[in-house]
Order: structure tokens, then sequence, then C-alpha cells
């Protein structure tokens, strides 16, 4: 590769940055897996993003085999070069906001309670590091509180779990946050290591009211099947109270990996899925806001994350399969799964 490349002879597109974010995140790694982890998404997805930037460039960047992955001699010629145009575009960008006004402003935000202290949370604030100059204000809610909230304009944005009702708001997905099973200590299945859906046939359920819409659905959708609803055993307002129940024996619960990682309960055992099990969150706001503070923010917030691919998730019907054998009774112990750090793009990679 020379250095009239296919990128300088052409014109650089937000799909090129896009795949060289994704080309950086390989090289730096030396792994694909890692790469899609901080990336936030899946594996298949990344390889699929960076065999495009192979086609747009006519020739391989990474050597693949068992013992690993290594840059090509075009992925090192490749690797400064795009570090010094994702520079130079996110320089452009911040002068083109300059110019345009969008350094100053206020913006209004919620946050959505399922999704703990987390991705939603970071990206704010590097956005409030990028934009020292813009007001951000937030608050938190549950998905129907934020959607009301968004189109009484209370709020310029909300993150949220889909889906949500109507045509007036954009919603854009960001992330999916795995599910895992909150079990009394003493459990059957508490002192496996995973848990199948076909596992949780006629356990009494700990839950939510339905009113708070997007991740009621997105959960029991996800574990149980489309349309299928569980015996709910006990209702609560959130998942702190949801845990309570729990570990006071009146069923199990279903909550997110981020709230489970932030809610600390005794007595309470979190279990992850066999097979992955995700919700989406999302990010909405109406289509009709004209504040050019959250036009800045959604392209932050796309520039920051790139596309959001679910996991796997098993087949849903595999509930109604019937329990599996019960195992030995739990030693009591205790293993709430934490996250790792989320890691986002350098300031320096957006597109």
């Amino acid at each position: 590769m020379n250095d009239q490349n296919v990128f300088e002879s052409e014109g650089i597109t937000a799909g090129d940055l896009r795949g060289l974010r994704y080309f950086l995140a390989v090289a730096d790694e030396l792994s694909f897996g890692r790469a899609a982890v901080r990336l936030h998404m899946t594996q298949p997805g990344l390889s699929q993003g960076i065999k495009a930037l192979e086609r747009r460039l006519g020739m391989p960047l990474f050597e693949r085999d068992r013992q690993g992955v290594a840059l090509t001699a075009a992925g090192r010629v490749l690797e400064p070069k795009a570090r010094q145009l994702l520079s130079h575009a996110e320089e452009f960008d911040r002068f083109a906001s300059v110019l345009a006004g969008r350094h100053n402003g206020k913006l209004t935000l919620s946050y959505s309670r399922s999704g703990g202290i987390g991705l939603a949370s970071e990206l704010t604030s590097r956005f409030r590091e990028q934009y020292p100059h813009m007001t951000v204000e937030t608050a938190t809610g549950h998905t129907h509180s934020n959607v009301e909230r968004i189109r009484m304009r209370a709020i310029d944005a909300g993150f949220i779990r889909p889906p949500i009702d109507g045509d007036d708001l954009q919603c854009s997905v960001i992330a999916h946050d795995r599910v895992v099973v909150a079990l009394p200590t003493g459990h059957w299945l508490a002192d496996r290591p995973g848990v199948s859906p076909a596992d949780l046939a006629g356990e009494p359920l700990v839950f939510f009211p339905r009113e708070r819409s997007g991740l009621w659905e997105s959960i029991l959708g996800a574990v149980y099947g489309q349309g299928a609803v569980p015996e709910i055993s006990r209702l609560e307002p959130d998942e702190a109270h949801m845990l309570a129940a729990v570990a006071q024996g009146a069923g199990i619960t279903l909550v997110t990996e981020p709230s489970a990682a932030l809610l600390a309960v005794p007595g309470v055992v979190f279990k992850p899925f066999t097979v992955p099990v995700a919700v989406p969150m999302a990010l909405a706001w109406r289509k009709d806001n004209a504040n050019a503070a959250l036009h800045t923010f959604v392209s932050f917030v796309h520039g920051a994350i790139g596309p959001a691919v679910p996991p796997s998730s098993p087949a849903s019907d595999a509930v109604a399969g019937g329990r599996a054998r019960r195992g030995r009774p739990s030693d009591g112990a205790r293993i709430p799964r934490t996250l790792a750090k989320r890691e986002l793009r350098p300031s320096g990679a957006r597109g």
C-alpha cells in the first residue's frame, strides 16, 4: 500500500471511518473477541466490518490462524495512517461544531433505571468532556416515564428499552444488555454455573407492572418467548424491591446485568443464562426537536459506539421443554456477576 491509497483517491466516507475504528480496535487487541467487547458488538459483526474494509482496500489487513491474529504488511502500513485520519476527523467535527454554534447550548437527558451505572452514564461523561461549554442536565426514570417526558418536551432525550409505540419519536438502539436470573439462596438452581430458559418453567416470577412498557416486553419475550406470560406471583415497583422479594422466598426474578452489578441484596444469587439472553438499550428523542445540542449528542453517541449488534439468544420456546433435573441445594454463596468496565472508543475516534 502506498500513500496514494484508495481513501485519498476516492474520498473517505463515514463507513470508511467506522471501518478504520474496527481495524484499530483489532490491531490494538490482536483479538477479534476482545475488540468486539471493546466496541460493544458481536464478533461476527466486527468480522464483517473488517472484511468490508479489506474489500474496500483490495487487500487483507490481518492474518488469522489458530495461534491468533497478526497484522499483514498492508495492515502495518495502514495503522499509523488510520490513527491520523481518525484524529483529523475528530478535529474537523469539533471545528464544525464551533462554527455551527453547537459547542454551547443546553441538553436534558434521562437515564434508564434498568441500565444501572453503565454505558449511558459513561457516554454522557465523555460528551461533557468533549463539549465542556455545553450544559447537560440529567435525571433517571423507567422507559414509560422517559418516553412521556420526551413527548412532553420535559427532556430532550432518554435512554429507554424498546419497543415503544408511536411514530413521533426517533429510537436508536445503542447496546444490548444481558439478562440474568436472580434466585433465593438455597434454590435448586443456585449452585449451577448457568441457567437455561427451560429451567424456569413453572417457577413463580417476581416482576414489575406492565405499564413500565419496553423492559417488561423485552425481558419476558427474550426469556419465555414472544407473547408468552409466565406466572407472576408478586408485583414490585422496581428492581431493588424485586430482589428483596426474591430474598424473602417469593420467587425468582429477571434483571439486566447492569442492575445486578449495581444492586447487592443479601440472600440473592445471580446466574447467567447458558446461552446469552439480551435486551436492547436505545436512545429516544422527538423527531421534531430542533435543539442543536440534542443533534450534537446523537451524532456523538453514534460515533462513539457504532452499530449495536445483539448477542445470540436461545430459542425462546425452550421454556416449554420443562424443568431440568434438580441439583443439590446451594451452599448459600452469593455470586453476583460484576460487569467488566465498558470501554468507549478513544475521543479521537469518531464518525
